[in-house]
This record gives structure tokens, sequence and C-alpha cells, in this order.
């Protein structure tokens, strides 16, 4: 690999633990649509996806409608519900010390994403939030890859993409920028080392010597 000069990053499930507010939000739509539970293995295969993709998929035809119910629901809890993962912070703002330009690349709508980084206050150690209204295709397709590319004027090849899920790998692979898969989320690893990341992270530290590492050479 080349020189690092910018690393991406998913949201949920890979900076930030969104899991038990997303599984509550899921829920809470499922008891009033549906009038059943839904479980954690159920909703697994929507992480990733744009929100009324995965409602969609719960109930065809009413994915707007319930749009609303769980956004409304997401909001009111999002506070005391979201957590930020170990060592975080502390990666951003070595990554950031070393001058890397750093990106969100979320299919969450951009509001709510910025409301979770603001968060644990580290809003301001990014230089681009690609959020879900930015583009018309969403992951794993690479144009919100290539959106954050050419905002933070970085070519792939001299680009990390940062993700817990087979989304954000493929669509850095499309893009042509290599990848690292995080461990530490709900979703299987299996599923990610399936699509061959360039690196798995089992700690936010270890893309600090990773970085390190490939800019020193």
């Amino acid at each position: 690999m080349q020189h690092i000069e910018a690393i991406l990053f998913d949201l949920d499930g890979t900076l930030l633990d969104t899991t038990d507010l997303i599984v509550a939000s899921f829920q809470h739509v499922a008891r009033k649509y549906l009038g059943r539970e839904v479980t954690l293995e159920e909703l697994l295969p929507s992480f990733g996806k744009p929100l009324i993709e995965g409602l969609e998929e719960l109930m065809p035809g009413k994915g707007q409608e319930m749009v609303l119910t769980y956004r409304e629901f997401n909001l009111q809890h999002h506070d005391n519900m979201v957590k930020i993962f170990p060592g975080i912070k502390e990666m951003l703002q070595e990554l950031k010390q070393r001058k890397i330009k750093l990106g969100i690349v979320t299919s969450k709508v951009k509001k709510t994403a910025i409301k979770g980084l603001e968060l644990f206050k580290i809003e301001q150690l990014f230089d681009v939030i690609i959020g879900l209204e930015d583009t018309t295709i969403h992951k794993p397709n690479p144009e919100p890859v290539l959106l954050a590319l050419e905002l933070v004027q970085t070519a792939p090849g001299r680009c990390l993409m940062v993700g817990d899920s087979p989304h954000d790998i493929v669509s850095a692979q499309r893009a042509g920028v290599a990848t690292a898969a995080v461990s530490w989320s709900n979703i299987p690893l299996q599923s990610l080392l399936e699509l061959k990341p360039t690196f798995v992270l089992n700690n936010a530290s270890e893309l600090v010597e990773i970085v390190d590492k490939l800019n020193s050479i």
C-alpha cells in the first residue's frame, strides 16, 4: 500500500455502539406494525443498509410510515443509549495529530450522524461527513466512498476505509480503497473475513499502528 493520507469510517458499529438503540427502535416499530417482537439475529442482515430498506424488509410498502415511527423513538432515546467504543476518541486524536484527513461515510441521515458525534465531542475531528442524503445510491455501491474521496481530495490508493459491515468493505473495494474490518461489532466477523479486507482491527489503537507503519516506509 501507498502512504495513507485519509481514513474514512463507517459510524454505527465502528465508532459508536448503537446496537441497543437500533434494536430497541426496530422492536418499537415491530410491536406497533407487526404486533410481535423481533430479535437481534433477525435484524443483523439490515445493519449497514439505509433505514428504509431494513424497514421495508419487515413490512413491504410501509417503509415510509415506519421510518417516522422509528426516528421519533430513536431520537428520544439516542443520548441515553448510544455509547462510544473503547479507544475511539484517542485513536481519532492520534490520527489527527498525524495530519490524516478523516471522514464519515454512513447510511444514516447526516443530522442523526452528527448528533452522535457531538454527543462524544468528536465531530470537530472530521473533515467530511457523508450521510444518506448526500448520494442517490448507497453502500455497497462505491458512490458514497467516491464522494468522500473527492471532498477530501485524496486518491483511492492513499485512503483506507474502516467498517464493521460487508456493505462498508464492498463499497470501499469497488472504489479502489483499502479496507480495515473491525472485530468489535455485533455483525459476525466471518462475514467480513470472507470479503478479504486489507486489515482486521481487534482494537482502535491498531489503526494508528498500521498508519505509522505504512507511512514510515
